[in-house]
């Protein structure tokens, strides 16, 4: 009799630990650094995403290591725009300066080159993160831009699921005109909304916004998929699931926070 106890509690707990996951409907990758404007929002939100990857398996992609290092704007930000780069483009623009080499981010990404200082078209997007990718050392990245629309919710998420951060071009001010890039880690499936930081801090929260369109705050105008290649070393999982509180030590192990 006590053992067919143990054995009906046992099921119930494993019913109940499956059932609550089951309703859960947000989910956030970990291990996402946000870094404060620096050069261009395109180079700024595409660098958190290589951070993410740096820090998961993909360790060549910046001059720092681990968390404490790579989460800091100070630490990455040659990757994120060097030194010539800036020296080039940075107001006011030196014409007579030589064109940087293709070392950062920025330098493939192509900010303020005849454009406004700072600004980055989506057309640069894919080419950044493949060209980037490779000069660190990793020559099977792909990387590809779609437009809102073209691809779902549903494309979205399973981008998320797999673990693939994202970049969105959005709509900040609702003119139906896009004007901002920022890294794109997690949704809620019960209100519809993405993860998101905004590039203006390195400390900031996360900030959730809708998923929509042109025409409406922080719609979306476009997406850059980033899918890596091969890395040298096999991530360790980054987060924990958390059913809920006081069964912890139930729970299983994911690169992926649900709540």
């Amino acid at each position: 009799m006590k053992q067919k106890l143990i054995l009906l509690f046992s099921s119930f707990t494993v019913i109940f630990l499956l059932a609550i996951n089951a309703n859960a409907t947000s989910v956030v990758l970990s291990d996402m650094p946000a870094y404060n404007w620096y050069h261009g929002c395109g180079p700024t939100a595409a660098a958190s995403i290589f951070g993410y990857y740096d820090l998961n398996g993909y360790d060549s992609l910046f001059d720092a290591s681990g968390w404490d290092d790579v989460r800091l704007t100070s630490n990455v930000e040659d990757e994120i725009s060097s030194p010539a780069h800036n020296e080039k483009y940075n107001p006011p623009l030196d014409e007579s300066a030589p064109a940087p080499p293709d070392t950062s981010i920025a330098d493939f990404f192509h900010p303020s080159e005849n454009k406004p200082y700072g600004w980055s078209y989506l057309r640069d997007a894919d080419d950044a993160f493949r060209e980037y990718a490779n000069y660190r050392g990793y020559n099977d990245w792909g990387a590809w831009n779609e437009r809102f629309g073209a691809f779902t919710w549903d494309d979205f998420t399973n981008e998320i699921d797999n673990d693939r951060p994202m970049m969105f071009l959005i709509d900040t001010n609702a003119d139906g005109g896009t004007d901002h890039f920022v890294p794109v880690f997690g949704y809620d499936d019960k209100t519809m909304k993405y993860a998101c930081y905004t590039t203006w801090s390195e400390k900031e929260a996360i900030s959730w916004r809708s998923f929509q369109g042109l025409g409406k705050y922080w719609g979306i105008g476009s997406a850059t998929f980033v899918s890596p290649g091969a890395s040298d070393a096999v991530p360790e999982p980054a987060t924990m699931i958390f059913f809920c509180v006081g069964l912890i030590g139930l729970a299983g192990i994911s690169r992926k926070n649900k709540a």
